[in-house]
């Protein structure tokens, strides 16, 4: 089953959706070039993405942390990466991946495995994370997040 090409809508012209009030970006077909991260944070940042796979017509989850230059210099982790899906009714987890792989000088990167997002064709996905950073000899600051965004296909 392949995906029609649209478009690619922007967060700022978004279509909202009212039930979860987060904006949704269709992603043309070559979107795995050009996948936006949306990212927070000033010295630690923390990004998150649905990342398209044009090749093999798949979104998985990415989720990446870093330590920006002339930050605090600290260690980062990011973990417990999910790719959810929105029903129109609820949020369901689709895939998930713990990635343990522990504690990284500038940064680390997690993504879950790949799903056809035609398997729900009518559903908006989102991706969410939790990242981890600390000064050496302090204590770990962890925030779960997700962007308020969603992204989704039309399929045919």
């Amino acid at each position: 089953m392949r995906l029609k090409q649209l478009g690619r809508i922007g967060t700022a012209g978004g279509l909202t959706v009212a039930a979860v009030g987060a904006s949704i970006v269709f992603t043309p077909s070559m979107a795995s070039a050009d996948s936006t991260w949306e990212c927070y944070g000033k010295q630690v940042k923390r990004c998150a993405t649905v990342w398209w796979d044009d090749e093999a017509d798949t979104y998985r989850a990415r989720a990446k942390i870093t330590d920006t230059a002339g930050g605090g210099n600290y260690t980062v982790a990011v973990n417990d990466v999910k790719l959810l899906r929105f029903n129109g009714t609820r949020t369901l987890t689709v895939k998930s991946a713990k990635d343990n792989d522990g504690w990284h000088r500038t940064q680390d990167l997690a993504s879950t495995s790949s799903v056809n997002p035609c398997r729900w064709p009518t559903n908006s996905f989102q991706v969410q994370a939790k990242f981890t950073w600390k000064k050496q000899g302090g204590t770990a600051s962890t925030k779960t997040w997700r962007p308020d965004m969603g992204w989704g296909h039309a399929c045919n």
